[in-house]
């Protein structure tokens, strides 16, 4: 035991007295340490390395085929008188809030409807002044009943007729609504315009793709038929003046045919022929060059249509 502990600090006093040659003598211990960490990493690498990601996502998304849409027309309004509410048009708004509003919105405005409950964010409170998404205007509760809220679960009130809609509207403001803003005229200007309400809308059938491909197939829907069949005869007519009128006027054939087949009526009265012609602008497949046409161009398409439609 004595000699080891001789032994031990002789070493010792090597390693304080000859640093460099106590390195030396230590140096082939450490290189073959440093050589079996190395090839330990090298050979798990690819576990260190490994991407536990797939490359390519799985696709989640789904893709919903549109919706069948019958084709109506939605008569023209004065939004100027409108905007100015009466006990009459109040009293409408009352009983198409209850069946339309009451559910999510409340019986007091509060936003507490029986489906409340079940919706995030909750509906809107309109007793509360702030936070409206688009705000409490007459245009602007009108925006957002005909486009909805997507990020705020309001869905699109657009099936209710224009004038109805402004019956809600007069009712929200003046029942939960204390010192409702008022809209300028360029404002009402702007929704009117915006919306086309003075001129009213014809609104075209919505067709899914793949419902109107399975009808054509079936050759069950002669109406199809006819339209695609009429748009080949505009396409391929390059000397009838109503012809090019008609394909540089719209801006989807498809929809503008739809639209002008869906009724017959324009073909006794060339007014209304313009009526439904200058309501589809943008929505039925018509553009606004529409507006630029003049007397002659008017006759022009309304007798080549009424003789090919």
């Amino acid at each position: 035991m004595n000699k080891l502990n001789e032994l031990l600090k002789k070493q010792l006093s090597v390693i304080t007295e000859e640093p460099v040659r106590a390195f030396a003598l230590l140096y082939p211990y450490i290189l073959v340490i440093g050589i079996g960490f190395g090839r330990f990493y090298l050979s798990n690498l690819n576990l260190i390395t490994r991407q536990n990601i797939p490359t390519v996502l799985p696709d989640t998304s789904k893709v919903e085929e549109l919706k069948i849409i019958n084709a109506k027309t939605v008569p023209p309004i004065d939004i100027y008188a409108l905007s100015q509410p009466t006990d009459q048009v109040i009293s409408k708004g009352k009983t198409l809030y209850t069946t339309n509003c009451v559910s999510c919105h409340g019986e007091d405005g509060n936003g507490i409807g029986a489906a409340s409950a079940r919706l995030n964010p909750p509906p809107r409170n309109f007793l509360v002044k702030d936070g409206w998404k688009n705000g409490s205007k007459i245009s602007q509760i009108y925006q957002t009943l005909q486009e909805g809220i997507a990020s705020g679960g309001m869905v699109a009130y657009d099936f209710i007729l224009p004038e109805d809609r402004l019956s809600i509207i007069h009712y929200i403001r003046s029942t939960f609504i204390p010192d409702a803003p008022q809209d300028s005229k360029d404002e009402l200007t702007v929704l009117d315009q915006t919306y086309n309400l003075s001129k009213g809308l014809q609104i075209s059938p919505q067709i899914p793709v793949g419902a109107a491909i399975e009808l054509l197939s079936k050759g069950t829907d002669q109406r199809l038929q006819k339209i695609f069949a009429t748009m080949q005869i505009i396409d391929s007519d390059k000397v009838e003046k109503g012809a090019e009128i008609f394909r540089r006027i719209s801006n989807n054939k498809m929809k503008a045919l739809t639209v002008l087949t869906s009724s017959t009526e324009w073909h006794q009265n060339q007014q209304k022929f313009v009526v439904i012609v200058s309501g589809s602008i943008n929505n039925g497949g018509f553009s606004s060059k529409v507006n630029n046409l003049g007397k002659e161009d008017w006759n022009a398409l309304y007798n080549y249509l009424v003789k090919l439609i």
